[in-house]
């Protein structure tokens, strides 16, 4: 304090009013797993708390509305008939546990472990990474093609003069294509004659149909035309008149004979253009390929018009009659304009004409493309509309602005994409490219860009409001060899009295020529000074060319480019949604009992199964419920034939070998991995090779079963004997394995198979990741997806350091609802903090009442190695067990069966809320179990079994220090027990005294925080004593304390101590204890001997 120079006053304050601090109240840390990315409770965003970033971070949750838009809802399974699946691996209990405590209290940690439950849902086939957004897919399976035939018969004919849709195959994959190569035609294997297939191998995908001869040609093609007949004879093998003759498109044919053979050999011998002709049922028939002309000239009509000869009755005698015949048509028109091909139209058109409906009435054409959303996780469907230009697509999509109202990504699929005068069956699909004008941008223009010389290019523009293009304007200027070309070239383009183009030069002096309105121009560049300058086509495989100009299509002859914002779309097709690759990481249980892949050691090393015992059944080993008979295939069982029974899941698998000499299935010993009788578990391979670069390894079971070809991760041969069977992890079904990106390390040999190398592996793995259990077998089942789990969770306990911060995060109470297993963990993680709470553990789902069982497992009669369904491990006084399970309802209002925390963690608000901690928080007053309806456990069948503890199994539980939820008459669910986990019978060994030495620990710990860096002194130790004493004595009201006794002077402080800095303050307390055993003796006496008393 500073000395006043000069009369004044100076106030100073020191503030003394040292004391303790309230305990926060009963504050749980729930440790909890759920599904990823779930949404938040009012769905309208992903739940912070269930991302992957946010794994391990501890959460103070203060409503159930708080932890529902943190977690989401929690979620329990059902199966396909919406029955709960109890105990189920996928159940989010501490979520639940969280949100029940929630309802009466206000306060909780909740911190989650990094796992994604939903990963780990049963699924038969290995899954892969959602494709990036924007992603399109064009879905060939909800695609309507539009393809219709038509039915040239009479209308008297069923059918006849009438169109029909025809569903196409459609081959997405090169192995169904002649040579496997992605330009191939469908195989002839593919399809039966009369089918119709859609190729989607390339961005044009091409329509293809399979005629008579067996031969697939493509739909509008010459081959195509000529594979229906264009007039067909009615008579069947008449008797001609050798020598008569017939005019087809003007030349004369004369016949060499008198049979419908001979009619046929004249025709095709008279060389008449695109007309040939065949025999078929004796009738004759003759066909065009669409080059044929009525009157010879080049014009080619595809029509055949036939007449009588000079003389004769040959037209008759084959049952045709003479006229102008026109070949089958491929027409692409929406469903307004039917196209005309009956008999009364202008030109009939016979049966195998193809009309292409491009709109959708009517099962038209309805292309399914689809762009993926990766924030909503969803495929949404995108128009595709069918046009057969880009400019009839601008002038339908945009008919006020001809494409400048169109935005990107928008998409059509253009149909005949040649552009050819003959329309053909195939199809592209486009997307705009770009917003606003068209523009294309030269290179830098230079004096040595063009030649000196007069230079002309054509171009034809779009127009608003109009479908076809303009017709092509000359550009014409003089090139002088110089940089200013490029000016001369823009000022030629803007003098044209072009509409909508514009020209104009850059800093760079690149010429740039723009359609203002977003549509097309066709360029034809007839001097070549538009290539001189650098434009070029751009190239959609090498990336190069200039942007937004492409080479036009062959059936354009008038135009060497098309300068358009329409680009072809990048997809994929398929009947299946696209994925990519797998993310590293990513869990997979697969859910398939019946897939196992079986090795046997030689001597040498594993073989395939098959290759050890060729008789063996030859479809691998017999999964089945039953004790099988016979093989798969019917023949008696041989010495070396496998049996896995699936009677029991819960015990899965149990591996039967056959001796057939003893004629009976000997069981294996699943725990054995030292002798020839055992059976090793681990990664071995997933396919019959290593795959290749790009393409994963892969194999039935039935072709594994004779392949040799072992990962070169599998486990060494050389550590084990022969006749010992390997059960391949890796490849066999029903557990869980984790996707690892470059597991093989593709520049090294595989030393598994004789050094070869693995540069062309596939580089990427499924590795187990179900550890197996403790003596060697392997983990399967719901085993195997609660390994996953409990790993997560112990590694959250044991590694996250943020829970270990006990200066931050003050909590009292420690539970992972569902999982006994982590008790161990929580046990160590309260050691670490000072044991400063008190530890709620449940006991198994599957854990049934009688007492032997509850006997053998509260006692480890099994000797578990940690607290699990086998066996009760872990002992402390700070940690109380719970039994049995409870029943009680989701969110959803769904019946479920939860673990015993889940009521605990309530009933211990409860208590405190109307008493404090130190009061049992059990019996009828303070241990009722307010959140459940029923306690139980889960049997065999997978069904609750609701209990009520009888007294002996009370007692039973008693003995191994386990608690009892029973159900009392007239109170309901009742906690009826309070022992812990204590290894001697002390005080502590009660609830009530456990968790009053967990509050004294606390609020002891903030009593002496102030004196820190006092004077050890006799004040400083009476102050403290004095704060000590105060506290003790308030316990003492509390009915706390029967007694205490503080001591904080020189007796226990000596000069050594004082030296060392240090400050002892001993506290000696008696605890209250709880009633539990009620005496009372009940004396007979005689009549008037108590008033005598």
């Amino acid at each position: 304090m500073a000395n006043l120079v000069s009369p004044g006053v100076q106030v100073s304050v020191v503030d003394e009013s040292f004391y303790t601090p309230a305990e926060p109240g009963t504050t749980p840390m729930i440790f909890v797993v759920s599904a990823q990315d779930k949404k938040n409770g009012s769905g309208t965003a992903t739940a912070s708390g269930t991302t992957k970033a946010k794994a391990g971070t501890p959460y103070l949750i203060t409503s159930q509305r708080d932890l529902t838009e943190t977690f989401g809802d929690p979620i329990f399974k059902t199966d396909t008939n919406n029955n709960p699946i109890n105990g189920g691996e996928l159940n989010e209990y501490g979520l639940q546990a969280a949100y029940s405590y929630l309802g009466v209290s206000n306060r909780a940690f909740v911190v989650r472990a990094d796992v994604d439950l939903a990963e780990i849902e049963p699924s038969a086939n290995a899954p892969a990474a959602a494709p990036a957004n924007g992603t399109f897919w064009f879905d060939t399976a909800q695609t309507k093609y539009g393809i219709f035939q038509w039915n040239g018969n009479p209308a008297s004919v069923t059918g006849g003069q009438s169109f029909t849709n025809k569903v196409p195959l459609v081959i997405t994959s090169n192995t169904q294509l002649v040579g496997e190569s992605n330009t191939g035609i469908p195989k002839g294997s593919v399809g039966a004659i009369g089918d119709y297939a859609v190729v989607t191998t390339t961005t044009v995908n091409k329509i293809y149909y399979k005629n008579k001869s067996g031969t697939w040609v493509k739909v509008g093609q010459q081959a195509w035309v000529a594979s229906w007949p264009t007039i067909t004879g009615t008579a069947a093998n008449p008797t001609l008149t050798n020598g008569q003759t017939i005019i087809i498109n003007g030349t004369t044919v004369t016949i060499s004979g008198t049979t419908v053979s001979a009619m046929e050999t004249a025709i095709d011998n008279a060389g008449i253009t695109g007309v040939t002709s065949a025999v078929i049922d004796g009738k004759l028939e003759i066909y065009s390929n669409g080059t044929s002309t009525t009157d010879g000239s080049t014009d080619e009509d595809g029509a055949i018009q036939i007449s009588a000869g000079a003389s004769g009755s040959l037209l008759t005698d084959l049952g045709i009659t003479a006229g102008t015949y026109y070949a089958p048509a491929f027409v692409i028109k929406p469903h307004t304009q039917v196209p005309e091909f009956k008999t009364a139209d202008a030109q009939t058109r016979p049966t195998g004409s193809v009309w292409l409906k491009t709109t959708n009435a009517n099962l038209g054409a309805n292309y399914s493309v689809k762009k993926y959303n990766s924030t909503t996780k969803l495929w949404e469907v995108i128009s595709a509309p069918l046009y057969t230009t880009h400019n009839s697509a601008l002038y339908n999509l945009d008919k006020s602005g001809g494409g400048i109202n169109l935005t990107l990504g928008q998409v059509y699929i253009q149909a005949h994409t040649t552009l050819a005068g003959d329309e053909e069956g195939d199809f592209t699909l486009f997307a705009r490219n770009a917003t606003g004008g068209t523009t294309i941008t030269s290179s830098a223009v230079t004096a040595s860009s063009i030649g000196a010389g007069a230079k002309t290019f054509t171009i034809a523009e779009s127009l608003v409001g109009q479908e076809s293009m303009s017709g092509h304007t000359t550009v014409s200027f003089t090139a002088a060899g110089a940089t200013a070309d490029a000016d001369a070239i823009a000022s030629a383009i803007n003098s044209a009295g072009f509409t909508n183009v514009v020209a104009s030069v850059d800093a760079s002096n690149r010429v740039e020529i723009t359609h203002n309105d977003g549509g097309e121009m066709h360029i034809k560049d007839t001097s070549g000074a538009l290539a001189n300058i650098g434009f070029s086509g751009y190239n959609y495989t090498t990336k190069l060319g200039t942007a937004n100009l492409y080479t036009a299509p062959t059936g354009d002859s008038a135009s060497d480019f098309h300068a358009s914002n329409w680009k072809i779309l990048t997809y994929s097709a398929s009947p299946n949604a696209p994925t990519a690759l797998t993310t590293n990481g990513r869990l997979w249980y697969s859910s398939l009992v019946d897939e196992v892949d079986i090795l046997v050691h030689n001597g040498t090393t594993w073989k395939g199964y098959g290759n050890v015992y060729p008789n063996a059944s030859p479809d691998g080993p017999i999964v089945s419920a039953t004790e099988p008979t016979q093989q798969s295939d019917t023949t008696p069982l041989v010495t070396g034939d496998l049996w896995i029974s699936t009677a029991d899941l819960e015990a899965y698998p149990q591996v039967h070998r056959y001796n057939a000499d003893l004629s009976k299935w000997i069981a294996l010993d699943e725990g054995d991995q030292t002798t020839e009788d055992g059976i090793l578990f681990a990664d071995v391979r997933f396919g019959t090779s290593g795959g290749t670069a790009t393409v994963a390894p892969s194999g039935t079971i039935k072709e594994l079963l004779v392949s040799d070809h072992l990962d070169t991760d599998a486990p060494d041969p050389a550590l084990y004997p022969k006749g010992m069977l390997v059960w391949n992890l890796r490849r066999s079904g029903f557990n869980v394995k984790k996707f690892v990106r470059n597991h093989v390390v593709t520049t090294d040999n595989n030393v598994r198979m004789n050094n070869e190398s693995m540069a062309t592996y596939y580089p990427h793995r499924w590795v187990t990741e179900s550890a197996n259990q403790p003596d060697g077998s392997g983990s399967f089942g719901r085993k195997a997806q609660r390994k996953v789990i409990v790993q997560a969770l112990q590694s959250l306990v044991n590694s996250n350091q943020d829970i270990r911060d006990d200066e931050s995060r003050l909590f009292n109470l420690m539970a992972c609802p569902g999982y006994p297993e982590l008790i161990g963990e929580m046990n160590s993680l309260n050691n670490d903090r000072g044991l400063t709470a008190f530890i709620v553990g449940d006991s198994p789902f599957r854990l049934t009442s009688d007492a032997t069982t509850l006997n053998n497992w509260g006692n480890n009669v099994a000797l578990a190695v940690e607290d699990n369904d086998d066996g009760l491990v872990t002992s402390s006084e700070y940690l109380g067990v719970f039994y049995p399970s409870l029943f009680t309802s989701d969110n959803a209002g769904n019946n479920v069966i939860v673990p015993p925390s889940h009521g605990i963690l309530r009933t211990m608000a409860l208590s405190d809320q109307v008493s404090f901690p130190w009061f049992a928080p059990a019996g009828t007053r303070r241990g009722g179990i307010t959140n459940a309806s029923a306690s139980g456990f889960v049997d065999a069948e997978g069904e609750f079994k609701s209990i009520a503890l009888n007294e002996g199994q009370r007692d039973t539980l008693q003995q191994v220090n386990v608690n009892p939820i029973t159900f009392l008459t007239g109170a309901g669910l009742v906690n009826f027990g309070q022992k812990t986990r204590a290894a001697n019978a002390s005080a502590l060994d009660r609830i009530n005294v456990a968790r009053l030495v967990v509050y004294l620990r606390s609020q002891l710990k903030k009593l002496a925080k102030p004196y820190i860096f006092e004077p050890n002194d006799k004040i400083t130790r009476d102050e403290i004593k004095a704060q000590a004493d105060s506290l003790m004595l308030e316990l003492v009201s509390q009915r706390a304390l029967y007694d205490f006794l503080v001591v904080c002077d020189e007796s226990n402080n000596t000069p050594a101590r004082i030296d060392r800095n240090e400050l002892y303050l001993d506290i000696a307390i008696e605890p209250v204890k709880a009633v539990e055993f009620i005496y009372i003796p009940l004396r007979l006496k005689n009549t008037g001997e108590i008033a005598g008393l």
